[in-house]
């Protein structure tokens, strides 16, 4: 349990330094205003700001393709249900300063 927690704050982690590398690479843009989003393309991750909420990190995860290379391959569904179940956990538990949200495309 304590690698599976590991993992995901070390991954949360990558993203906010993204954020931060972002913050620096616009030096002298306004910052996000309630209510926008920030994108840090080329990553598959966006930030929304919504007022009186935590920041939402929503990233896509490519389900479909996955699954229609695998064939619905047990073990790979297993492990994005168990993905999807910790990302559950980490947002019930209030750890993080925003919330993750998974998007399968």
């Amino acid at each position: 349990m304590n690698a599976e927690r590991n993992c995901f704050l070390c991954a949360a982690v990558i993203v906010l330094s993204g954020i931060h590398g972002q913050a620096n690479a616009e030096e002298g843009a306004a910052p996000a205003l309630p209510g926008s989003k920030i994108t840090l393309a080329p990553l598959p991750v966006e930030i929304y700001m919504q007022p009186g909420q935590k920041p939402a990190v929503v990233f896509s995860t490519p389900c479909t393709q996955i699954e229609k290379m695998t064939h619905g391959f047990p073990p790979i569904l297993a492990f994005e249900n168990f993905m999807l179940e910790m990302v559950g956990k980490v947002n019930a538990s209030e750890v993080l300063p925003v919330r993750l949200e998974p998007v399968c495309i």
